[in-house]
């Protein structure tokens, strides 16, 4: 018998921004349901609002923003919850492979150091603990030297590569839920096609 439990619900959710120029809505209104197991893609023209949505949902939107309706996940609302119990969910529960790799990972801590944190953070796990699982994941999105590159800089990967870090860091703790802006615009088709897989 299939789960059709509701994974993560919009209800009537909006996210409006105060500007110098008055009230922008990013976001208006979206109602959408999204079932255990489920692959959904939402489109739109760029500056749709697509990532406000998802930034908003975890309590990421910009210090202008602001945001009405519900998001539930796992029936939980989110919107509302504090800093450190959707700390708790983000990375754990639910994992983000942000568009933008350069901005999303700290550029002066090494690649190893980074994704180790997210063990270290959420699981507990001492640094040497932590290193086996994540150069395991550094291989598992195709990264040619993962020993290498655990310790590098981001600044010293390609684009491609810094893009799969983001993807290993989103899936070490195996989150219910991945939200992927745009995760293979940097990657060659190949690769692309491998990482959808994942």
């Amino acid at each position: 018998m299939n789960d059709v439990k509701t994974l993560l619900a919009f209800r009537d959710f909006s996210v409006i921004f105060d500007t110098d120029e008055g009230m922008l809505s990013a976001v208006r209104s979206v109602d959408l349901s999204i079932q255990k197991a489920e692959t959904v893609a939402v489109v739109g023209e760029s500056g749709a609002g697509k990532s406000q949505l998802f930034h908003a949902m975890l309590g990421l939107q910009a210090k202008n923003a602001s945001t009405s309706g519900e998001v539930l996940f796992n029936g939980q609302a989110l919107n509302g919850l504090s800093t450190r119990q959707l700390n708790e969910i983000r990375g754990v529960s639910i994992g983000m492979i942000f568009q933008d790799p350069m901005t999303a990972l700290n550029p002066y801590l090494r690649i190893g150091k980074q994704l180790s944190e997210v063990l270290e953070v959420h699981q507990g796990m001492s640094r040497k603990a932590a290193k086996q699982p994540v150069l395991a994941m550094l291989k598992k999105v195709k990264l040619p030297d993962p020993a290498a590159c655990y310790e590098q800089y981001p600044h010293q990967l390609s684009g491609g590569m810094r893009q799969r870090v983001m993807i290993a860091m989103a899936l070490l703790c195996k989150p219910q839920l991945i939200i992927a802006d745009e995760p293979t615009t940097a990657l060659d088709v190949t690769v692309q096609s491998d990482i959808i897989k994942l």
